[in-house]
């Protein structure tokens, strides 16, 4: 054989190597198919998981919650929650409860073991858009469409319009509390922040970039991620510093999640009704862990709160469920 077909010969063996190592590497921290539940009968608004991890919870447009079992995905109930969309759905600390917003302009608490109202809230002026616990369990807050953010106090005293504690100039769209316990972030479509790094303590940022979609905290209430309309997700420190800026395709960051090892950050945003991907990133490096493909645009999502898996409810009806155990242990 001529000494140039031998070269030729010897490159495309060593390049071929190269390949085949290089895909096997990827597939071996591929990301497992998900786990696809498909009772609802509207768009997904909200996915929550259960303190102890049993439970997955799904809100929705059809105006029900739905509960699933998390290891099998079996539907167990499917409670009649409001009379309009039920646009966001979280649990107490304990797990005891959980509450619900719509935009038929109330928020309700309710028993997770009897699946029946225990408190329900009014006083905004038009649809609610989020929820959270006070992890002290003794208030529940909601933010809306009228730019309040008005807190109740669980202590059974009948309270018509609760307090409100914040005033935006736009659309509250996401609010959580800290895991903590030490204060509350809200973030709105006039393109500000507000959260408390501390009790008695107010931080308001100005992003410039466009109207802040979503929001998270880390588990040791150390970061804060931020998604915005057009791709961009900011991570803030406690002083307010921007820590990293990550940029997804351009569309809408309809939610943000933090693993419950702090570890990942979860992004999604998309356009309406295309399918999106949902970006794992590292949140040492910031770089990108893993990618996940769902079949719509994704408008909310969760991690569980010991296990690394993943939830994502999408405008086309679905909820899809990721087992990322082996995909996270691969990229390490």
């Amino acid at each position: 054989m001529p000494p140039l077909a031998l070269g030729r010969c010897r490159i495309q063996s060593v390049f071929a190597l190269v390949i085949a190592i290089t895909f096997a590497s990827v597939s071996s921290a591929a990301p497992p198919e998900p786990i696809t539940l498909k009772e609802h009968t509207g768009w997904i608004s909200s996915v929550a998981f259960s303190p102890d991890g049993k439970l997955l919870a799904s809100a929705s447009a059809d105006k029900t919650v739905r509960f699933w079992d998390t290891p099998t995905g079996k539907l167990q109930t499917t409670l009649e929650a409001h009379d309009d969309i039920v646009s966001a759905i979280t649990f107490s600390k304990d797990g005891t409860q959980f509450a619900t917003a719509s935009f038929d302009g109330s928020a309700k608490v309710w028993n997770t073991a009897k699946r029946d109202a225990m408190h329900t809230f009014r006083g905004s002026r038009g649809a609610l858009l989020s929820v959270a616990f006070n992890p002290n369990g003794r208030a529940l807050a909601a933010g809306g469409i009228d730019g309040t953010v008005r807190v109740w106090e669980l202590d059974g005293k009948k309270q018509k319009e609760g307090r409100v504690q914040r005033e935006h100039k736009s659309w509250v769209n996401a609010l959580a509390y800290r895991p903590d316990g030490e204060g509350l972030v809200s973030v709105s479509s006039d393109n500000e922040i507000w959260f408390n790094p501390g009790i008695g303590k107010l931080i308001i940022l100005r992003p410039n970039l466009a109207e802040v979609r979503s929001v998270a905290f880390s588990p040791d209430s150390k970061l804060l991620a931020t998604g915005t309309r057009y791709g961009i997700t900011k991570v803030w420190d406690n002083n307010g510093d921007e820590v990293a800026s990550l940029k997804g395709k351009g569309g809408d960051v309809w939610a943000v999640a933090f693993s419950h090892d702090g570890k990942t950050l979860a992004t999604c945003d998309g356009d309406w009704n295309k399918p999106s991907d949902i970006v794992l990133w590292d949140t040492t490096t910031w770089k990108e862990r893993a990618r996940l493909k769902h079949t719509n645009e994704v408008l909310c999502i969760a991690f569980h709160p010991k296990q690394p898996i993943l939830a994502a409810g999408a405008w086309d009806k679905t909820v899809k469920v990721w087992d990322l155990t082996e995909t996270l242990k691969a990229d390490r």
